[in-house]
Formats: structure tokens, sequence, C-alpha cells
């Protein structure tokens, strides 16, 4: 038997009677250098993980030959650690995991925040993909994130600074258990002004308490409900849809939490703003005009709308590489429309809804057609 143990910030202390008698007892002992140390009178073969979790899985399996093997790892080893590999490898049968208290709830107790809501997600080797990390933490209203040397906290907090993600209050803790544990506190700004973190450290976002206000001038924030006032939207040409045939529309595409949604010919993105205010899920804003998409970004930085993502193309071929939507609205798209709406069809999720504003006869002949 595989015994996965987690061990607490206090080290040897953190451990109940039974994972100790287990160490105690195992014929091989496996994990990092810190962990193996607090173990010196443990007589059992002891094995410490290098860059190479396929070694480790060499030695646990000829040491699990020769008896019980005890595999020591940070807090919960199935939050981002160790136990998913080594359940993968062995199997569910062959693997115990007894976990200890994890490092995020360590860190949520030192900044006196509750974990309520909060999604633990992890930044290591994702520093070529930093754009989806950020489409993911727009999403949320509590993020802890686990930070490697590459993917640092100030480099997490220019990318959100850079998508105009600011109303967080962010904390990084760092060393925590250690005598080098510090915890900063501040805004994005502090955190990407900051150089260097110590080695080991998680990041912690909270979105602000207060609303986000539209940074458009006019009255009325329109967040959490449909029919916020044209007026608001920043917008070129007339190229809006209007505030009554946008709450209809909205209203027809049967909204629900966390949707992912497509608005193809968006425009100035007045329906996919409306759209992640209401659904805090993702909202691909398709426009093949430029000028049109630069109206798009500016509405969604003014209504904090994080979750709308701006794809600069032309429909149905630039739909291609995003995720199936759970509603589609289709708000342009001219001679095209017969094809969008064929590709939108096949895409869109079992249940899903698909909507669309005809504003020439052309649109709606062709519209009327296809269905």
């Amino acid at each position: 038997m595989i015994h996965v143990i987690g061990i607490g910030l206090e080290g040897r202390k953190s451990l109940l009677k039974r994972p100790l008698e287990i160490i105690e007892k195992a014929a091989l002992l496996v994990g990092g250098k810190r962990h193996l140390d607090a173990f010196p009178d443990v007589k059992a073969r002891k094995v410490a993980i290098g860059s190479s979790l396929e070694e480790a899985a060499t030695a646990i399996r000829e040491g699990g030959k020769k008896g019980a093997v005890a595999v020591l790892a940070t807090g919960d080893p199935l939050l981002f650690g160790i136990a998913s590999f080594i359940i993968k490898k062995f199997g569910k049968k062959n693997v115990e995991v007894i976990p200890n208290v994890s490092t995020v709830q360590e860190a949520f107790a030192r900044i006196k925040e509750d974990l309520n809501g909060v999604k633990v997600l992890s930044a290591h080797g994702r520093d070529k993909s930093l754009g989806e990390l950020c489409s993911e933490v727009a999403l949320l209203e509590k993020a802890a994130i686990f930070t490697d040397p590459f993917t640092s906290p100030s480099k997490i907090a220019r990318a959100l600074i850079n998508k105009g993600m600011t109303g967080y209050n962010a904390f990084v803790c760092e060393s925590l258990g250690s005598k080098k544990e510090r915890i900063i506190r501040g805004s994005l700004s502090t955190l990407a002004a900051k150089k260097s973190f110590g080695p080991l450290n998680i990041m912690i976002l909270i979105k602000g308490k207060k609303p986000l206000k539209p940074a458009i001038k006019g009255k009325g924030k329109g967040k959490g409900k449909f029919g916020i006032q044209d007026a608001l939207f920043s917008h070129s040409s007339g190229m809006i849809t209007k505030e009554e045939f946008r709450v209809i529309s909205l209203s027809k595409m049967r909204l629900n939490k966390g949707d992912t949604v497509w608005d193809i010919g968006s425009g100035c993105g007045s329906v996919a703003i409306e759209a992640a205010l209401v659904t805090s899920g993702r909202v691909y804003a398709v426009e093949k005009n430029r000028r049109r998409t630069l109206d798009i970004k500016k509405n969604k930085k003014g209504f904090g709308a994080e979750g709308v993502e701006v794809i600069e193309g032309v429909a149905p071929g630039c739909l291609k590489k995003l995720p199936s939507p759970d509603a589609v609205f289709v708000g342009g798209g001219g001679a095209g429309v017969p094809a969008i709406l064929s590709y939108s069809s096949r895409r869109v999720k079992a249940g899903g809804l698909i909507v669309v504003n005809a504003v020439t006869i052309e649109t709606a002949h062709a519209a009327f057609d296809f269905f």
C-alpha cells in the first residue's frame, strides 16, 4: 500500500498518531528533502523527490515490493499536489491519501478572509498562456493561485492590469510557516511594482466589494439586470443593438450563471457586455470591423465586464477555436448569416438557444430560409 501523507506548516508536529505510525513502519519514505529531514530517526530507506516524478514512481514501485511506502507531501496532497500523479500511476485501490491543512487554508487564515467560493488555480508552467489564466480569474470572485519563479505574482498582476482587471484586493503569502514568512497586501499595482518574491508563495485575489462603475459618463450601472441605457455605451455609426431589442434578445437566450455565449457581429458589444454581467461566464464578442472592436474593448473596461473576450475576425471561420456555447446571439453577418447559423447550430450545446436580430430584409429572409 502507498500512503500519501500531507504535512502541515509545523512539520512533524502537525501529524496525528496514525500517519506517524505509518511513517515509522514504512519500508520506503519518499518526499522533499525538507520533509525527509523531519524524520531522522525513521529507519526506512529514504528517496528525495527531484525534478523527475517518473524517477520517484520507479523508486516507489521497487520499494513497494518490500513493504508499505509513505510519500510525504505539503498540506493537502490532492490540491495541485503529488497524490494525483501517484493515483494515476498506481490506481486508487493501491493508494491512501491522508490530507493535512492545505497551504490555501493557511493563507486565508493569515489574511483573515473566508474561503467560501474560492477557486484554486496553478500558474505552474503557464508563463506562455497568461491570457488563459486571466480569463479564468475574470469569472471568479475569489482566486488562490500557486505561482512559480517564471510566472510570478508581479507578472500575473501586470497581465491582469493590461486586460483592465484592476478591481481586486491582492495578497501574496510567502514562505508560510518559516522564519521568512511574509504577507504582502495591496492592489494589483502594488504587486506589479515588486521585483521579487519568496520562491514558495501563493497569490490571493478578491474582487472589491463595491460594484465596478462604468467609466463612461451617464447614470445607472446596469449590473445584474438587463437594460443598460444606450447612452452609456461607446459606439460608432449607430452600430448598437438598441436597449429594447437587447432586453428581448437576452431574455430569449435564457441565460444562466456561468454560461458560455457567442455574440456574432457584436458591433459595440452591448449584448456581450450585458450577457457577461448577468452570467459571470465567458462571452466571446465576435466582430470583423477593427473600429468596432475598439468600441467593444472600451465598453468592456468601462463596465468591468472581465468575462468578455473580443475576437476580431470573420465568422464562422474565427469560431472554430472557441469553446462550444450555451447560447448564440447573431446580430450581424450579412451574406454570411446562413453559414454562421449552420455552424452555430452544430456547435451549440444540447438545449442551447440561437437568437437572431435581423436588421435588414436580406438577413431576415436568410434566417427564415435557414430555419
